[in-house]
């Protein structure tokens, strides 16, 4: 495992605040699309449509599809490279403002997995009716999306799923992530047996406070615990991790009738992905398709976007392809292209 301090940490969470400010002023423009209202439940949707010269009804749509906080239609520009490289392959993309962001109505906080999942049948079922009836549809997800995924697999129009630094469960991950922080403040050692067994016993006190509410969950002497964090302050983020806690892929993934590329970076600090890998292959393994082939990819050098560990300057103003780790882009590309060969050219 790659270990890092908590200022480099801090430092990408800076990072990723500044490029929701700056890359509102990047080169957008130079990635032509068009806008794209549409209802999913009770929200009015936007979306942008990137389509490439010469694309017809035989060629592919990847549908973007956000992880965890609240993205823009280009998650902050983050996706930006990726979609031109996809343009580039005679590949359109799909991607739309999360509820409550820009000009989409609703809120993503108060979103269930399972109604992220809704919201990619709803934009599926509106390209199959404005026009893009016969393209092939893949996915295209980040982290959390795992989660909505699992809920896709009854959802016959997906052709594929690309998946880049997928969660398995949502307590393991917790779990994860609170042996990570405790390492990165030296409190316990990466060997540790007493504190690993620890830290599942308070995750596991934690989900039940949790479980019970909010005013308890505030009130209860658990977070005085040295190895707990702070008490989520924000009562929406609250409820949104309460209503998707139970989040586990084994059950949706076991059913699913499509293949999926299974992406990582070997830098990953949020994602424990040896746990991910060996969930995804265990629910693959399950399925009774015969199209439902998993491939697994650990990137190099790459953190859980698929960025380079060790950002320069420039990308706090815009995120662009030389940013990501070598082969990520091309290791997504080249798998959507096998996937309908002689269509994407």
């Amino acid at each position: 495992m790659v270990k890092f301090k908590w200022c480099e940490i801090l430092l990408t969470l800076c990072l990723l605040c500044m490029l929701s400010a700056c890359n509102g002023k990047s080169n957008k423009s130079d990635y032509p699309y068009s806008i794209h209202v549409f209802h999913s439940q009770e929200n009015q949707l936007t979306g942008r449509l990137y389509l490439p010269d010469g694309h017809t009804d035989s060629d592919p749509i990847v549908i973007l599809v956000h992880g965890d906080g609240a993205m823009d239609s280009t998650a902050n520009g983050f996706y930006l490279p990726i979609i031109q490289s996809l343009l580039s392959e005679n590949i359109a993309a799909f991607s739309w403002d999360k509820p409550g962001v820009r000009q989409s109505q609703g809120h993503w906080l108060t979103q269930s997995m399972m109604q992220r999942a809704a919201e990619v049948k709803d934009v599926i079922s509106y390209l199959k009716r404005n026009g893009y009836e016969y393209n092939p549809i893949h996915l295209l997800g980040f982290s959390q999306a795992s989660w909505v995924f699992a809920h896709l697999y009854d959802e016959p129009n997906i052709d594929s799923m690309i998946l880049v630094g997928g969660a398995a469960n949502w307590l393991a991950q917790s779990q994860y992530s609170m042996w990570i922080r405790l390492l990165e403040e030296e409190k316990i050692d990466a060997n540790d047996m007493q504190a690993i067994a620890k830290i599942k016993e308070l995750s596991q006190q934690e989900y039940h406070l949790i479980k019970t509410g909010y005013d308890h969950y505030l009130s209860s002497p658990l977070h005085q615990h040295p190895f707990m964090s702070d008490p989520i302050a924000d009562e929406a983020r609250f409820n949104f991790i309460r209503n998707n806690i139970d989040a586990d892929v084994h059950e949706g993934f076991s059913q699913l009738t499509v293949p999926m590329l299974a992406i990582f970076g070997d830098s990953d600090i949020h994602v424990d992905i040896e746990h991910s890998q060996l969930a995804f292959a265990t629910a693959y393994a399950s399925s009774m398709s015969s199209k439902a082939n998993l491939v697994q990819v650990t990137i190099p050098n790459a953190s859980h976007s698929l960025l380079k560990p060790e950002l320069p300057f420039d990308a706090l103003f815009s995120i662009e392809k030389q940013h990501f780790a070598p082969d990520a882009i091309e290791t997504i590309v080249n798998w959507l292209t096998r996937q309908h060969p002689g269509d994407a050219q």
